[in-house]
């Protein structure tokens, strides 16, 4: 026959008790320390005294006022009682509580004397403030997509990502990860996800995926700034950058000849992206071109240039016109050679006069001698990489090359 000790009712648990479990879980994101609070017996002198023994480093605070239920106990507590600190395995647990041993019938706890009451002091908080000593934090300190052209402030485009690398050192349980998020976002300053999200949480280096979201609107450019916080205190921040597009990636093919008996040359299409890989993300942008002649003989010495003004980027492609008249003009020998790069401006980032990237071509025109005293007019326009007026630009794509004509 077994004896049952009445287990005396206990106070109402303090604060500090039922903000604790907390703690636990925090603490349980560990693998180790997981492992370490269900596999090891739990005594006091594992977790510090009123003697002054010291607690192991990761167990800094008195948990001796936690309830901890062990996945071994199965005795009830009758209903309006607290709950006891209780385990199959303990040792120093408080009180009398009845601890089933696997056979189904109630045994008494060996009696033990009360643990010392934890000192006189407000509730710990929960979650634990992060202790920052030996942690370091860096971001890059430009936020810069790699499709930004030279001259430009720092900035992403929106719908695609762009990939950051952060650092983290020094980083121990139990401290609380790191966050980070972009900072200034709304009211027209732009706004971006990080991997997806309005904010990433690591405890190691690693890299995140910016996407931005809004644009930035004209007069807000360099407002949002990349920042790395664990609990209240800021440990990193990035330079300002913003949101917008950028025309890039030129191309050309042939659209047609000219052939009327006024003129001589040919018609090409000239046409661009935006690094956002939508063209109506550029709808603050304007894109222009820049002409240099390189070399001008026979009928084109002395001939006078034109060149177009700005134009809406949203277009995403224009007839270029190359026109020679009068067309009797051409009945020489002669060549000209032109370069032909294309800037932009943007008032998202209030900048004009950006070489747009890889929007150089090469722009010939040649006559020859033809039979019977005729001349072969030959226009070309062909991606190159080339200076015009001082904007130099990587090669554009494809080419347009116009049939022979007789003048």
């Amino acid at each position: 026959m077994h004896t049952l000790v009445q287990t005396p009712k206990l106070p109402q648990q303090t604060a500090s008790a039922r903000s604790a479990p907390s703690v636990l879980s925090h603490l349980g994101r560990s693998h180790e320390v997981t492992s370490s609070l269900h596999s090891q017996p739990l005594r006091a002198g594992d977790i510090g005294d009123a003697a002054g023994n010291a607690a192991p480093p990761r167990f800094r605070h008195d948990f001796r006022r936690i309830p901890i239920t062990n996945s071994q106990v199965h005795a009830q507590t009758p209903s309006g009682e607290p709950t006891s600190l209780r385990s199959g395995n303990m040792e120093g647990t408080e009180g009398g509580e009845s601890v089933d041993q696997g056979g189904g019938v109630p045994v008494p706890a060996p009696s033990l004397a009360p643990l010392p009451a934890a000192p006189a002091g407000p509730p710990i908080p929960g979650p634990f403030p992060a202790p920052l000593a030996g942690i370091s934090v860096t971001v890059p300190t430009n936020i810069r997509a790699a499709s930004t052209p030279a001259g430009m402030p720092n900035r992403i485009p929106p719908r695609v990502d762009t990939t950051v690398a952060v650092g983290i050192t020094g980083w121990y349980l139990p401290m609380l990860d790191v966050v980070f998020s972009i900072e200034g976002a709304g009211g027209g300053n732009g706004s971006a996800t990080l991997d997806g999200a309005s904010h990433v949480d690591l405890a190691a280096s690693g890299t995140i995926k910016l996407r931005g979201v809004d644009q930035t609107a004209p007069g807000k450019a360099g407002n949002l700034s990349l920042v790395a916080r664990q609990g209240t205190a800021l440990l990193a921040r990035s330079s300002g950058f913003s949101i917008s597009s950028v025309p890039q990636n030129w191309s050309t093919s042939l659209v047609s000849s000219i052939t009327d008996p006024s003129a001589v040359g040919m018609v090409a299409l000239n046409s661009w992206e935006s690094d956002s890989k939508n063209i109506a993300d550029l709808d603050e942008v304007k894109r222009k071109e820049q002409i240099e002649v390189t070399t001008a003989t026979g009928p084109w010495a002395g001939a006078t240039q034109t060149v177009s003004g700005w134009k809406d980027a949203t277009m995403g492609s224009i007839h270029d016109h190359h026109r020679d008249s009068p067309r009797a003009s051409f009945r020489a020998l002669g060549s000209k050679i032109a370069n032909q790069v294309f800037i932009f401006k943007c008032a998202r980032t209030a900048v004009t006069d950006i070489t747009a990237t890889n929007s150089g071509l090469v722009i010939t025109r040649r006559t020859t001698a033809g039979t019977a005293g005729s001349f072969n007019y030959d226009i070309s326009k062909v991606g190159t990489a080339v200076t015009a007026n001082g904007f130099t630009s990587a090669a554009a794509s494809g080419s347009a090359v116009a049939p022979t004509q007789v003048v």
